[in-house]
Order: structure tokens, then sequence, then C-alpha cells
């Protein structure tokens, strides 16, 4: 007989979390249900269905622990990024990890390593406003390095957390130590954050790649 805990440990290990807290929000169900699976060793067969279709993971594996991890098809060589249905320059969103994972982007590792993108610390969210445009327009999904959360003055495309709201703006660290935050989009306005002020500036990651949908 399958074991509930068991399943549910498989089950972190696939979405790469360490506790059930991060597993209910993996999931998209409340932690008391995480709970009572253990408790009444109750097998969530929809989620260990929809893990397996997500990650190219043995179902086999998943409820046995027996056999191959993954799939013929090498799912290893596919990297999981966590896609928040959270939206930068729209406000709110203080803790990234606290939001709800819409989706998970299965990426390729090849790829990713061709666009010079190796960092495994990546995670999407979408971009909403036009202070960016041209580069950057409303409804873009944003892949994010949170490895890349240091700004140096060469600068780049950023998301940051600046007194508690979201934003993805172009960020560079000036000669005397302030940080520049910039848009595209000569209509808003630029700002600069002196040395004493930094505590109030979080950098989430930095801008990596973006896509869009075609119309």
């Amino acid at each position: 007989m399958n074991n509930s805990i068991d399943v549910i440990e498989r089950l972190k290990e696939i979405h790469n979390v360490s506790n059930n807290l991060k597993l209910s929000e993996a999931l998209g169900v409340s932690s008391s249900g995480v709970k009572n699976w253990k408790l009444r060793n109750v097998i969530p067969y929809k989620e260990v269905c929809n893990a397996a279709l997500e990650f190219g993971v043995s179902l086999e594996w998943l409820l046995t622990g027996k056999g191959e991890k993954m799939e013929s098809i090498n799912t290893a060589r596919l990297l999981s990024v966590p896609h928040y249905a959270i939206h930068a320059s729209a406000g709110g969103g203080a803790l990234v990890e606290a939001e709800k994972i819409e989706q998970h982007l299965s990426l390729s590792r090849e790829w990713l390593t061709r666009e010079g993108i190796n960092s495994t610390d990546l995670i999407g969210i979408y971009a909403k406003g036009d202070s960016m445009e041209p580069t950057i327009t409303s409804g873009d999904s944003l892949l994010i390095d949170r490895e890349k959360n240091m700004v140096n003055s060469e600068g780049g495309i950023y998301v940051i957390n600046y007194e508690g709201e979201l934003f993805v703006k172009r960020v560079q660290k000036l000669l005397d130590g302030r940080i520049a935050v910039t848009s595209d989009n000569k209509n808003h306005m630029s700002i600069e954050i002196s040395k004493h002020d930094l505590e109030r500036l979080k950098i989430i990651g930095r801008v990596v790649w973006f896509g869009r949908k075609m119309v």
C-alpha cells in the first residue's frame, strides 16, 4: 500500500520546496489539506497526476518511489521555473514568494545556456503599464534571475521593490553610490535614490528574457 507521507515527500522534491506550507502554496491547496493527507493517509492523486504531467516525472515513481524518476523524454534537460500571477509596476507584491504560483514553465537547460542564462534561481512574473515601452509592453512575461540582485555601474533592466511596490525599470549604480532608476518611456519620471535611502530599495533580480503574445 502506498504511504501518503512518502508521496508527499516526493511531491516536495519535485516542487523543490522544504515544508508543507510551501508545498500547499505550490499546489494551490490549503495547508490543512496537506496535513489531512498525512493524518488520514490519503494519496492526493489529482496533485500527483498534475505533477507527473507538468514535470515529466514517472507516475510510478511518485506513487511508489520505484523505477526511474523521470520519464523517457529526459526532462532532466528541463528546468522548472515558477511563474507568479503578479505584475511589476502594479503596486503591492512586497514578497514575491508569498504570491500564488500561476504555473510552472519548463525551460530547456540547453536553451538557457545558449542564451547565457546559467542561474537556476529563476522566476517569472508579468509586466504592467507603459513605463518601459517600447522595450517591454504591458502583459509581457518577464524571466528574472534572482541571483543577479546587485546593481553595478553598467546597469540593466531589473525588477525592484521600492517602498513596498514592484517595478520593472532600468537600474544603474552611479559613481557616488546613488542608484538611478529610469524608464524607457520618456513620459515617465526618473528618480535617483541616495545612499542613505537604499534600505527602501530591494533588488528582486535582473530581467534576462521577456516574451509576449503575438496578436
